[in-house]
């Protein structure tokens, strides 16, 4: 599973974004700045292989709280969540990507 030390510290975020995979399960998490407003995060997950941009968005699901170490925790309890609820998501049988 997830940690909140696997994810850095919010620093990181102000400059990039960070993805990884959990056995089969594809997440991207980003800072998004409104010009009004607060920063947030905004996490999203998807069966892989495929990068986010390559992803049909119909496979996609995403998450947002406050770009806050309490935020950050939600994200990864949220991945983790997404990930026991939803195991027939990530197979790990090959697919059809085309």
């Amino acid at each position: 599973m997830l940690t909140s030390d696997e994810v850095l510290n919010l620093n990181y975020y102000k400059k990039t974004s960070y993805t990884g995979w959990i056995n089969g399960m594809r997440f991207l998490i980003r800072r998004e700045a409104p010009e009004e407003g607060d920063a947030f995060f905004h996490a999203w997950v998807w069966p892989g292989p495929l990068i986010f941009s390559l992803a049909d968005d119909s496979l996609k699901t995403d998450f947002t709280a406050p770009f806050t170490n309490e935020g950050k925790q939600q994200v990864v309890d949220w991945i983790n969540a997404q990930y026991e609820d939803h195991p027939e998501k990530w197979s790990h049988e090959k697919k059809n990507l085309y």
